[in-house]
C-alpha cells in the first residue's frame, strides 16, 4: 500500500525527498562557511519554499518527455545537468539576498552546484532502483501448450529478453505448461496463468492468475474440456476431408508438435500444403466463425470458471474487454454481473486496446474497485505483429501483484 501511495504521488514525495537532503547539505555548508548555524537555517527556511516549488515544476516539465528514456542513466543525467542550472541560480541569488555578500553567494552557488551534482545523481538513481515510474510487463502469453509456437522455456527466455519483470503463461482452457517450466531467467518472476473460455454470444475469456496448477478441481474441469476439443478436432478433419481437403490428423499432431491442437495449427497445415497463401487467408476464408470449417467449441459457464480459478487460489480478470462486442452501460452491466460470481480485475492494457478504450477500461476499473491488468496476448509466430512485452505505469500493476503475493 505505501508503495502504491508513492507511485500515485511520485512527484510530490520525491520533492520531499530531494528537499530533505538538499536542506541538510545547504546547513551543513552554510554553517562552514559563515560560522552562524542561524543564518543556515534562515536560508534553508526561504529554499524550503523556492527549491521545493521549483523541484516540483522540473520534475513535472520532465514528466511530460520520453527522451532519454525513463528509468535510464542518460535521463538521470540530463535531469541532474538541467535541475542543477535552476538550483545554483536560485542559490546565487537567495544567498546574495540573505548576506549582501557577494563573495559569500558566489561560494555558496559553487559549493552547491558541485555538491548537490552529486547528491541530486545519486537521489535519481536510487528513486528509480526502487520507485522507477513505468514498468515493462507480460500477463497475456500463450505457448505450444495451446496455440503459441514458443515452448514455455522459450517464452520465459524472450520475455526476460524483452526487459519484462513479470510473466504469466496464459494458455487456453489449459494449463499444462507450468508442467514444463524450467529455470526462470534471472530478474524475471513467472505467474502461473490460464485463459478460459466461458459461455457467452460473442467472445468472453477469463483469465486466472495465481492459481495452484495442482488444484485437482481446476485441472479435472480443463481436462475434460480438453477431451471434449479432440472430439471437435476429430470432427472438423472429417469435414475438411468431406469437402475435398487432403488432411490428416496424424499431420495436425506433428504440427502442433504434440500439443494441444488448435485453428492456428489447421491454419499452418492448410498453407504448407499450398490450399490458401496465408494463415489469415485460411481464417478468412475457412476458419473464422461463420465460415465453412468453423465448428463451436464446448465452453465453460462463466460463473463456473470464475469459481474454479479462485477455488485453485487465482484471481478472475476479464480478458480483452473489446472483443464482448460490448461498451458503455452495457459492458459496466456485463463487467457487475461478472464481478457478483468473483471477477477481481480488468485487462485495461492490451496490444489491440486503442487509447479511448484503454482510457474507458481504466475508468471502469477504478470505478468498481477492480485490479488492473495488463498482457500482450503473444502467440510468437500464430500471431504477426504482437510484440512480447508491455509497457505500463507502475502505479496501475503494484496493487494486483501485491494481491497475488509476488
Amino acid at each position: 500500500m505505501l508503495k502504491t501511495f508513492i507511485l500515485k504521488n511520485r512527484a510530490i514525495v520525491k520533492t520531499v525527498t530531494w528537499r530533505v537532503t538538499a536542506d541538510l547539505l545547504t546547513i551543513l555548508v552554510m554553517s562552514i562557511m559563515t560560522g552562524r548555524l542561524i543564518t543556515a537555517v534562515s536560508l534553508v527556511g526561504i529554499f524550503i519554499i523556492t527549491k521545493t516549488l521549483w523541484f516540483w515544476i522540473h520534475e513535472k516539465i520532465w514528466g511530460f518527455s520520453e527522451k532519454p528514456p525513463k528509468g535510464s542513466k542518460k535521463r538521470s543525467l540530463f535531469k541532474t545537468v538541467t535541475w542543477r542550472i535552476l538550483a545554483t541560480t536560485d542559490t546565487l541569488f537567495i544567498v546574495l539576498f540573505v548576506t549582501r555578500e557577494p563573495l559569500w553567494a558566489g561560494s555558496a552557488a559553487l559549493i552547491d552546484t558541485v555538491l548537490k551534482t552529486l547528491f541530486y545523481y545519486l537521489h535519481e538513481r536510487v528513486w528509480e532502483h526502487f520507485f522507477r515510474e513505468n514498468m515493462q510487463i507480460d500477463l497475456h502469453t500463450h505457448s505450444s501448450c495451446s496455440d503459441g509456437t514458443d515452448s514455455p522455456e522459450a517464452l520465459l527466455k524472450a520475455a526476460a529478453a524483452a526487459g519484462c519483470e513479470y510473466l504469466a503463461i496464459t494458455d487456453h482452457d489449459n494449463i499444462t505448461h507450468s508442467d514444463q517450466i524450467g529455470e526462470i531467467p534471472p530478474g524475471l518472476r513467472y505467474i502461473p496463468g490460464v485463459e478460459i473460455s466461458a459461455e457467452y454470444p460473442g467472445t468472453l475469456h477469463i483469465l486466472g492468475y495465481g492459481i495452484d496448477p495442482a488444484h485437482s478441481g481446476l485441472r479435472e474441469a480443463l481436462n475434460t474440456l480438453q477431451a471434449v476439443r479432440s472430439g471437435r478436432n476429430e470432427a472438423m478433419v472429417k469435414k475438411m476431408q468431406e469437402q475435398g481437403f487432403d488432411i490428416r490428423m496424424e499431420e495436425l499432431l506433428q504440427e502442433a508438435g504434440g500439443e494441444q491442437i488448435g485453428r492456428p495449427h489447421f491454419a499452418a497445415l492448410m498453407l504448407r500444403k499450398g490450399y490458401v497463401e496465408s494463415k489469415q487467408e485460411a481464417f478468412d476464408r475457412y476458419l473464422a466463425k461463420g465460415k465453412p470449417l468453423y465448428m463451436e467449441k464446448q465452453r465453460m459457464k462463466v460463473n463456473e470458471a470464475i469459481r474454479l480459478i479462485r477455488d485453485a487460489g487465482g484471481i478472475a480478470v476479464l480478458a480483452h474487454p473489446y472483443q464482448t462486442g460490448k461498451n458503455g452501460d452495457e459492458l459496466e452491466a456485463l463487467v457487475l454481473e461478472l464481478k457478483a460470481y468473483g471477477l477481481g480485475g480488468i485487462e485495461v492494457f492490451y496490444s489491440l486496446h486503442n487509447e479511448v478504450q484503454t482510457k474507458d477500461y481504466l475508468k471502469l476499473a477504478k470505478k468498481h474497485k477492480l485490479y488492473i491488468t495488463a498482457g500482450s496476448d503473444y502467440h510468437a509466430n500464430n500471431k504477426s505483429g504482437i510484440s512480447i512485452g508491455i509497457k505500463v505505469k507502475r502505479e496501475y500493476i503494484i496493487p494486483f501483484l501485491e494481491a497475488l503475493g509476488v
